[in-house]
């Protein structure tokens, strides 16, 4: 995989991976992107970024980071009547 070298400090990180989640559900809703398309994104291209990032961080890190994050969406989800299933 060639990639050019980029930096982004943490929250540029964050931000940047916000607003992909954020346009890509209102391109999703206005129909300007197809779920097939955005499944290529995350599935393809994102968990290379995402393999980049955890290469960076200790088991007891990512552990922690994962659980805040899950407690975050089931609260939100719980809120907005969605079911998460783990």
């Amino acid at each position: 995989m060639e990639n050019e070298h980029v930096e982004l400090n943490s929250q540029e990180l964050f931000l940047g991976l916000a607003m992909v989640l954020h346009s890509t559900a209102g391109n999703i809703e206005a129909g300007k992107l197809s779920y097939e398309d955005a499944k290529e994104v995350y599935v393809k291209v994102l968990p290379d970024i995402a393999r980049m990032i955890l290469e960076e961080h200790t088991d007891d890190e990512m552990v922690d980071a994962a659980k805040k994050m899950g407690g975050l969406l089931s609260e939100i989800a719980k809120a907005k009547g969605v079911e998460i299933s783990s």
